[in-house]
């Protein structure tokens, strides 16, 4: 904490300080989008060369958080990489799409998709919720204060490490019989 104490009496010292402060938190933001626009590139180049093929549906900001998309899943949802802050705290997993979550067969689903996915990926732990029939905290999980993550993206690791979990999510609920599309 001490450290964050001095690092914000640095930063609040005078005008010029007060504005360079300013000016690099400015700067930060435009260096993750840079960098979140090259994980969108190699995500999308590097899906091809995948033995299981892996849409790569869309990847848009959905509300005010970045979420790409990995195939859907027929009457259920999508595969998901999604921030739960801004380009922090991402998850991976399975997603309802809203018009399948309130469907009769969702509560079955979430149950299902979880017990599948926990029984058989290994070193993870999925969660469920209202939107969620599965979800992992994707590690690195702390975007905002880790350099990890942009390090990764930056040695395009980071879209591998992505596919590589996308992919065990997808046989799973291959071999249990959905249909990703």
């Amino acid at each position: 904490m001490n450290e964050c104490k001095t690092a914000l009496e640095i930063m609040s010292r005078n005008k010029n300080t007060i504005e360079a402060s300013l000016a690099f938190h400015s700067n930060v933001e435009k260096m993750k989008k840079e960098f979140v626009g090259k994980l969108k590139l190699d995500l999308y180049l590097n899906a091809k060369s995948y033995p299981q093929k892996i849409v790569l549906r869309n990847m848009k900001v959905d509300n005010k958080y970045e979420k790409f998309s990995f195939g859907s899943i027929e009457n259920i949802g999508i595969i998901c990489f999604e921030f739960q802050d801004y380009y922090n705290k991402p998850s991976l997993g399975v997603r309802f799409l809203g018009k399948f979550r309130h469907s009769e067969f969702a509560s079955e689903h979430k149950s299902k998709i979880n017990r599948l996915l926990n029984e058989n990926i290994k070193n993870k732990q999925f969660e469920s919720s209202s939107w969620w029939p599965a979800k992992d905290k994707f590690e690195p999980f702390d975007w905002r204060s880790s350099s990890k993550p942009w390090q990764m993206m930056k040695d395009d690791t980071m879209a591998t490490k992505i596919l590589d979990e996308v992919l065990e999510i997808y046989k799973v609920l291959i071999e249990n019989g959905y249909e990703i599309t």
